[in-house]
């Protein structure tokens, strides 16, 4: 009996997938231009921390853009690097904020700033590890004029060394836990490296002052956008608007994790959070059958498990080039990143739980 439940797990967590997994919108490529003089201003805000190294891609990937007419404000968020330096070399307003206000987190304060010291109607808030193609701004910008609502992206995660492969499940499960790919969306919340939306809209729901104290901020400024009553789209990225996560090093990829799973855990609705657990449940069961009935010598289950094995490695390895450039290797051998996931997860539960302080860039939050 206790085999035929553990089964059923599995077949449930294979089940789910491709209604978790229905589709991964992307930013449209072709969309008609709306007449130029009926374009709004645009202001580009990057807040920034010890960032000397992704900053200057970033602001040589702005300066290549086919539409070019917005300002860039980068807030130097109290950096003990050459952050302020870089940016001023490229000519764009450099804002530096040495002490926050008590009650604020760096990175929403910084959002809040920069926001205050922009001329344009439209706002797009870009993390500092974001890269953009040279039609990237010009896609977001006519997709939004298009439905006129605030959009965001989770960008393509472009990976280089072989630690960076451990981020594969946190991506797949920060797209299927935003339901952005559910047939019928339900948008939990923004994501945070690149968000636009208007400065009208940004008002109304009290801009960042409003999420100041929530480590997992784009999800609290969604819950403040349905909270007004106003529409967002969420989209995944692709080549052309991608990002390198945690390029510092695998602490640097422990520490980042670590500061937003638990959080982002605690804010997905009860069904949404029970297709994730059975997806998780049936990854983690399938190579522990394996194993067991290897060593009990259960020669007709260990074949079961094994066929479980290879129809999983195929679904990750589609879903997987969806959400950014993951290497066969790290697919095949998936238990490996998975062992990754469940480690911070439960990390970052116990420091949530227990109010213990994480570190990021230099930070104890």
């Amino acid at each position: 009996m206790q085999h035929i439940i553990e089964l059923l797990i599995v077949l449930l967590g294979i089940g789910v997938t491709p209604l978790l997994y229905y589709r991964f919108p992307k930013i449209p490529k072709h969309i008609e231009p709306p007449d130029d003089k009926k374009r709004r201003s645009l202001s580009v805000i990057i807040p920034a921390r010890n960032e000397e190294k992704n900053l200057p891609l970033l602001l040589e990937d702005l300066k290549e853009q086919c539409y070019g007419n917005f300002e860039i404000i980068v807030v130097d968020d109290g950096s003990k690097d050459k952050t302020a330096e870089i940016s001023k070399s490229f000519g764009v307003k450099v804002i530096t904020i040495c002490d926050k206000p008590s009650g604020w987190l760096g990175k929403t304060w910084a959002c809040q700033k920069g926001a205050e010291a922009s001329e344009g109607e439209l706002l797009l808030f870009l993390d500092a590890d974001v890269r953009l193609k040279p039609q990237a701004v010009e896609r977001i910008l006519k997709t939004y004029e298009k439905k006129g609502i605030p959009l965001s992206v989770q960008p393509y995660h472009k990976t280089e060394k072989c630690y960076e492969q451990a981020s594969l499940f946190f991506n797949l499960i920060q797209i299927g836990a935003n339901g952005v790919s559910l047939k019928k969306p339900q948008n939990i919340g923004l994501y945070g490296p690149l968000i636009f939306i208007s400065k009208d809209d940004y008002k109304t729901i009290g801009g960042h002052e409003s999420v100041k104290e929530n480590i997992v901020e784009d999800m609290a400024l969604g819950v403040k956008l349905k909270e007004a009553k106003i529409p967002y789209d969420l989209y995944v990225g692709d080549e052309e608007i991608s990002f390198r996560m945690y390029s510092g090093g695998f602490q640097s990829l422990l520490e980042g994790w670590t500061k937003n799973i638990a959080s982002g855990a605690m804010r997905i609705p009860l069904l949404l959070f029970m297709m994730i657990f059975f997806f998780l449940s049936s990854l983690i069961s399938v190579p522990l059958h394996i194993l067991t009935f290897f060593i009990s010598e259960q020669g007709t289950w260990l074949f079961v498990y094994l066929v479980f094995y290879v129809l999983w490695v195929g679904i990750l390895y589609n879903l997987s080039k969806n959400v950014g450039k993951f290497h066969p290797l790290a697919v095949l051998f998936y238990p490996l990143p998975l062992l990754v996931l469940v480690f911070v997860f439960f990390t970052s539960l116990y420091k949530k739980i227990f109010k213990k302080k994480v570190v990021w860039k230099g930070r104890s939050i």
